[in-house]
């Protein structure tokens, strides 16, 4: 069920906070072969809260006259179940981010995205599985993988490919184990789970949500955002998450009717021969609706126009271009991780493994070798990130300004050429080049379900090509920095044009 059909049943009395701890925990127990937990709160503890809020809820509908404004005084997330993923700390349980070294590490206190949720009366249910470290141990590191939480399988096929670095969390709302979750991304980590389970998901505009308390890969690129079934339901959530006072949930405050989409099919092409034209054949028949709902789809936008308008871009294409900032963005990564991993470590309460900094990790980690991924048994990303001297390294400032000058350059040139958002698409775990240039430059992204690969169908994956079917492929919109409403309206018209489809 969705978020607002979930309240409805709390203020109508049709069920209860307990009612609804009660079920998930079963559905939780029942599906615990998707290894998509880490870890589960106390059930009395659980069921306490749940009673307390159930509580608190009865006194605010008793409380005014007015029907309506008693309802109104109970909030849209107040005594719903939500999981959030394992490198966000939290008081009442460990924060390991999946690895070995940090097992039974307390934190000692609650992230701030985790105090608003809390503030807002939801209930945290537990702790998403992720990929390890949130995929920053080794180039080759197997999506969905953590010591802690073993292979996250996916929600909708059943096979191993969960992507990542969100996996768990993606898993969790896939499977029905909570109505929504919360993810993080430095680049594809919620969209990329999103797309190959079948559900909403949203990175939100950087510095939209407050990234305290989360343990980092990079304090300049990482966002926490929703995870849901529908539009509506993240929408909510990050109403709650933000550090803005805009009404998120207000789907209805930007029409698409007189917008112009543009369409990053070349980008698509570029991805290479071997993809699959089923998800572009679904995605161009898609973008051939948009006229339905007044939207005008702008074809090869990205190539044609942007680079060859850009005096300082000297590129020949936007693959090009992300080519060129990729060494300096994932160097800035590494930087930032050593530090970042170093000044949240030196925080936590407890960990009894004394690792505290990024040396004392990989130092585990080689007198523990069963702690890395039973495929790789490196941690190489780890060892070169160890390897600089994190933000004070030479060569950060001048990496930090190429790709943020480049990346802001290209996608503020786009927006400000009378597009008002771009649309593109997954093939298998790949992303298409105009998007890694929207991560760098902070840009708000939204995936929308497309569909499902059929039984045979040959796609591109981190380790090359392989057969999945089932996985989820689907459509992606890049919006202006700040533009996260807007945006969300505008995929709340196109979600509602697919399911009359």
């Amino acid at each position: 069920m969705s978020l607002s059909e979930l309240r409805a049943g709390l203020i109508s009395g049709r069920w209860t906070s307990v009612d609804l701890v009660e079920a998930y925990l079963a559905k939780i127990n029942q599906l615990k072969h998707y290894n998509a937990m880490i870890f589960v709160k106390d059930r009395e503890l659980l069921l306490s809260e749940a009673a307390t809020l159930d509580k608190e809820r009865a006194t605010l509908l008793s409380s005014q006259a007015d029907n309506k404004a008693s309802v109104d005084l109970v909030g849209k997330l107040h005594g719903i179940p939500i999981i959030v993923k394992d490198n966000i700390c939290t008081l009442d349980m460990p924060t390991t981010a999946g690895a070995l070294a940090l097992k039974d590490a307390e934190s000692g206190f609650d992230a701030e995205i985790v105090c608003k949720l809390r503030n807002a009366g939801a209930i945290i249910l537990g702790k998403s599985n992720l990929t390890e470290m949130a995929n920053f141990i080794d180039i080759h590191h197997t999506w969905g993988w953590s010591y802690m939480g073993g292979q996250t399988i996916n929600g909708i096929s059943g096979s191993a490919h969960a992507n990542g670095s969100s996996s768990g969390s993606a898993c969790v709302v896939a499977l029905g184990i909570c109505p929504c979750s919360i993810g993080t991304e430095t680049h594809g980590s919620i969209i990329c789970p999103s797309v190959q389970q079948g559900i909403v998901g949203i990175k939100p505009s950087r510095d939209l949500c407050p990234n305290t308390g989360i343990i980092p890969i990079s304090t300049t690129f990482d966002t926490a955002g929703p995870m849901g079934r529908t539009i509506e339901d993240v929408a909510v959530v990050l109403e709650t998450l933000s550090n803005s006072d805009e009404k998120f949930s207000d789907l209805n405050a930007y029409s698409i009717k007189g917008t112009r989409a543009g369409v990053a099919l070349k980008c698509i092409s570029e991805i290479g021969e071997n993809d699959s034209a089923y998800v572009v054949y679904h995605f161009m028949k898609l973008v051939g609706e948009l006229h339905t709902l007044g939207c005008t789809p702008i074809h090869e936008v990205v190539e044609n126009k942007v680079l060859s308008g850009l005096a300082r871009v000297n590129h020949k294409s936007i693959s090009a271009l992300e080519g060129a900032l990729n060494e300096d963005y994932y160097y800035l990564n590494k930087c930032e991780f050593k530090d970042g991993l170093a000044d949240i470590l030196a925080k936590f309460h407890s960990v009894p493994s004394n690792v505290r900094d990024l040396a004392s990790l990989i130092a585990f980690n080689k007198e523990h070798p069963d702690a890395l991924n039973p495929l790789t048994k490196n941690q190489t990303i780890l060892i070169e990130s160890n390897n600089t001297n994190g933000t004070a390294d030479i060569k950060y400032k001048p990496s930090l300004e190429r790709v943020e000058f480049f990346s802001k350059t290209v996608i503020d040139y786009i927006f400000n050429d009378d597009i008002d958002f771009l649309l593109t698409t997954f093939i298998g775990a790949d992303d298409p080049a105009i998007y890694s240039l929207a991560v760098m430059s902070g840009s708000p992204i939204i995936t929308i379900p497309l569909g499902r690969f059929p039984d045979v169908p040959s796609y591109r994956t981190f380790h090359g090509f392989t057969n999945c079917p089932g996985v989820g492929y689907g459509l992606i919109l890049i919006g202006k920095h700040g533009d996260d409403h807007k945006l969300l309206c505008y995929a709340k018209q196109i979600e509602n044009m697919l399911h009359r489809c």
